[in-house]
């Protein structure tokens, strides 16, 4: 990692250092920052609980979670070098969890609520992050699986290449480094994702779910159109957005370093949408800004009905959607074709428009 010397016009080299030599607790610091900023590991992912130990035996395991999904995820972080048996301690956590109920979930997220946040209502955010309506479709999608996220300095070897055979063979796990860097007073730190690699994540897990038996029904045509257009933005584009597969849409991450995020919508009927969402007032400004002042240059510009839409559960809520219907007679590569083309431009609108805000 390196810093701009602007006068001279070089680069310094910042030095690495280490958490230890910093008096940088794993407990206290590292399972902090990831609690409360848990997008630091590249992904949205809700936590539910910390230090958790309601196993029947004596264990805990650091970091539980939920990604977009219903998934739960095993977070399990080592403050420098992993050692070489977190792989195995993760899969216990993950066999653990593998049995808890929808029922379990929620307790689970109500005792870390009254602790950890101001949530009022530990359902209602459950069914807010997965984007349900409904109790019985909340039950039907927590924990169909489980997910490993190893944390680290630096990750053994040994811990790699267990990992990698894990993921080559359907197991749903990734290794992120989390580096200090030492800058006069200051401590930066970098992340990286090394398994599975990064722009390579969102197709091939996905390319080996297709042939799982999902718990939850999906049209195939809707699954196979959104895996598509999920290769085409991560393949194709600087945008990531990851399709688990079993919904007939799926999120982004954030944009433009903005609280914002795209979503990408296909239904069985040939309708489709993408827009930008936020529930956050930093996005939300933005977006009805946009919406009030740009609104027929961006209908124009994509060739499409373009509406402003609040929240009618999360009145917090605003997107701005464009929508596409497909007509009988467009192939599949042909719709596939028109909906990327109106995504980048929508894409490329936002960034000029963020620019010369």
């Amino acid at each position: 990692m390196y810093r701009l010397d602007a006068v001279n016009n070089r680069l310094e080299e910042i030095q690495e250092t280490t958490f230890s030599e910093n008096d940088l607790k794993e407990r206290q610091h590292i399972e902090e920052w990831i609690r409360k900023s848990p997008d630091v590991l590249g992904e949205d992912l809700l936590i539910i609980a910390h230090e958790y130990d309601k196993f029947e035996v004596n264990e805990r395991l650091d970091l539980l979670a939920i990604d977009k999904e219903g998934n739960l995820v095993i977070i399990e972080v080592k403050r420098d070098a992993t050692g070489s048996n977190v792989d195995f301690q993760a899969l216990k956590y993950a066999s653990y969890c593998a049995r808890l109920s929808p029922n379990d979930i929620l307790e689970t997220y109500e005792e870390y609520v009254k602790v950890n946040s101001a949530v009022t209502n530990a359902k209602d955010e459950l069914m807010e992050f997965l984007e349900v309506e409904i109790e019985e479709e909340l039950n039907n999608i927590l924990n169909n699986s489980q997910r490993i996220i190893i944390v680290g300095k630096d990750i053994d070897k040994r811990i790699l290449s267990v990992c990698t055979w894990l993921y080559e063979n359907s197991i749903d796990i990734k290794c992120v480094t989390i580096k200090p860097y030492k800058l006069e007073d200051q401590i930066i730190l970098d992340t990286n994702q090394i398994i599975p690699p990064y722009k390579l994540e969102d197709y091939y897990i996905n390319k080996k779910t297709t042939a799982k038996e999902r718990k939850i029904s999906i049209d195939q045509d809707v699954s196979t159109f959104l895996q598509e257009i999920s290769n085409f933005v991560n393949t194709k584009t600087e945008y990531t957005a990851r399709y688990g597969g079993k919904r007939d849409y799926f999120v982004g991450h954030q944009f433009l370093n903005i609280p914002w995020k795209f979503v990408f919508v296909y239904k069985k009927d040939r309708t489709a949408s993408v827009f930008i969402e936020s529930y956050k007032k930093e996005g939300t400004d933005l977006i009805r800004s946009i919406a009030s002042n740009h609104l027929e240059e961006l209908r124009v510009l994509l060739g499409c009905e373009v509406e402003l839409i609040r929240g009618s559960k999360n009145t917090d809520l605003y997107k701005l959607v464009a929508k596409l219907t497909f007509s009988e007679h467009q192939s599949f590569d042909e719709c596939v074709s028109q909906y990327t083309n109106t995504f980048v431009k929508y894409q490329q609108f936002l960034k000029a428009k963020v620019r010369h805000s």
